[in-house]
């Protein structure tokens, strides 16, 4: 059943175009997936799905047809005295348990992973695939948006379009478009060479016969080259026409967008003036409790070791400490040992950045240790290459989170501390900065949810789990005690069998494979 029909909607805002669609509809059991760059108009569309009330900023041109009974759940909620991850949770359980016993149900979701851990994402993830209820749902978690959706609706030059499947499909999709446009790009380049060529050939014949013959008046040329003239005019016109397809052909060639990661081979002294010797610790973390708000969060139980160059993801539930352990090594406040040459940059959403007069380019160059190219890609990954010119002072709140984030990443620092860096990201962005996380040249501490993300980087990981900080060494110690557990254990059932004169030699060797693959 149609649940919302969309035959013509236009979107304007302060009279420039935002967004068109063009012959949609959401129809029962389905769950759709919106995704696109920030700013591209995704919220926008899903509040008119919402029948949310607009400024006169904005002009909405067509209508929807609504058979549905819905509940919207956007993006930023009210967070009274609960955390981000259990308003969201109860929001969507409200917003579930609303429609459960409603016909014609449409569930409405603005980025509703944003503020929840991995245990709180599969638990929406099954209650999503378990329930008939249909879904629109705007994420840039693509680990998300795979788990639940069967069809994604993506905003490409300004218009929505449809794509039945699952959002992996969609990628690949993406990708053979990507390759497709690349490939028509490399052929019509190849055909105007060849026009080019041609048409140089037509030219420099031409010429020859506007050229007088070396020994022959004006007069005495003319008269023999009279048969000729009718080729010349030909050559000449051919001329003209192959001049006139090669502007055409000229004009309408244009090159698919590519994206080409940050090498950071053409870095500045910045980088060779902040590097530490790759013999030497970045930081050292001795055996200590973590304590804040009057309690204690987590135990550290065993030394923990960052080398120069290592990058770390670090994972948890909501509330067990992970930005109080990056915001107390910011801090210096940990017992351990920091390198005299380290420089922390700590990126954190709700920190403010002063505002100041001075534009986006010279507060980002004045401190970027990268080259202006390197530079001018990160901001370009960060959908900020546009606003250089603008002043900080003047930047929207998404636009100063990704400037906050720009600054950190490109700063003067050897150890980078990211707190959950892409909650305000769409999927492009997301995937550069995966990117720029491989190639880094320093040390990296990141906390972050996007288990398409952590997947991305294969880096180490350590997870506060249970009251404990478990870095892969303490994992590797506990992963030793278990194998030597089982060992004796198998050693003593080794016996056991050895003695008994009813167990079978096929058991016996089972017993002792295990004990030498264990040792």
């Amino acid at each position: 059943m149609e649940l919302i029909k969309i035959d013509y909607l236009q979107i304007d805002v302060a009279a420039s175009k935002l967004l068109t669609v063009s012959n949609l509809s959401i129809n029962s059991r389905q769950k759709i997936g919106l995704v696109g760059n920030n700013g591209a108009g995704k919220t926008t569309l899903m509040k008119i799905l919402a029948q949310e009330k607009f400024t006169d900023l904005f002009t909405i041109k067509g209508a929807v047809i609504n058979n549905c009974n819905f509940a919207y759940v956007p993006q930023l909620l009210d967070a009274g005295d609960k955390s981000g991850g259990q308003r969201e949770k109860l929001a969507l359980s409200r917003a579930v348990a609303k429609l459960k016993n409603m016909p014609n149900g449409l569930l409405l979701l603005d980025e509703p992973t944003s503020n929840l851990d991995i245990t709180q994402q599969q638990w929406l993830i099954k209650l999503i695939n378990k329930s008939k209820i249909a879904c629109l749902i705007v994420s840039h978690d693509q680990n998300f948006l795979d788990s639940v959706c069967n069809s994604i609706w993506y905003i490409q030059d300004q218009e929505v379009h449809n794509f039945s499947g699952t959002y992996e499909e969609f990628r690949s999709f993406r990708q053979d478009e990507q390759k497709r446009a690349e490939t028509i790009y490399e052929q019509k380049e190849k055909h105007l060479e060849q026009l080019k060529r041609s048409y140089n050939q037509h030219f420099n014949k031409a010429r020859t016969f506007s050229r007088n013959k070396k020994g022959l008046s004006s007069s005495d040329w003319r008269s023999k080259s009279l048969g000729k003239q009718k080729t010349a005019n030909n050559v000449i016109r051919a001329s003209k026409s192959l001049a006139n397809r090669i502007n055409k052909e000229k004009g309408e060639l244009e090159k698919p967008p590519v994206h080409h990661a940050i090498t950071l081979k053409n870095g500045n002294n910045g980088i060779t003036d902040l590097s530490i010797s790759s013999k030497s610790k970045a930081l050292r973390l001795e055996k200590q409790p973590l304590n804040a708000y009057g309690q204690k969060l987590f135990n550290i139980t065993q030394e923990v070791n960052l080398a120069y160059g290592s990058k770390i993801v670090l994972t948890g539930q909501n509330g067990v400490g992970k930005t109080v352990f990056l915001e107390q090594v910011k801090d210096r406040k940990l017992h351990g040992f920091y390198n005299p040459q380290l420089k922390i940059g700590y990126f954190n959403q709700n920190i403010v950045t002063s505002q100041t007069d001075k534009t986006l380019f010279d507060s980002l160059f004045a401190t970027s240790i990268f080259d202006d190219s390197s530079t001018m890609q990160v901001l370009g990954d960060l959908h900020l290459r546009q606003y250089g010119d603008h002043k900080i002072s003047d930047l929207s709140g998404g636009q100063l989170v990704c400037f906050n984030l720009a600054k950190i990443i490109t700063g003067q620092y050897n150890l980078l501390l990211l707190d959950e860096p892409t909650n305000f990201l769409d999927i492009a962005s997301i995937n550069a900065l995966a990117e720029f996380v491989r190639v880094y040249p320093f040390a990296m501490i990141l906390v972050s949810h996007d288990q398409a993300f952590i997947k991305q980087l294969k880096v180490e990981r350590w997870q506060i789990k249970n009251g404990l900080l478990l870095t892969s060494q303490a994992q590797k110690v506990k992963q030793q005690k278990r194998n030597n557990n089982e060992l004796e254990l198998l050693k003593f059932k080794l016996d056991q069998l050895m003695l008994d004169s009813k167990a079978s030699i096929s058991e016996i060797k089972q017993v002792k494979a295990k004990i030498q693959e264990l040792q």
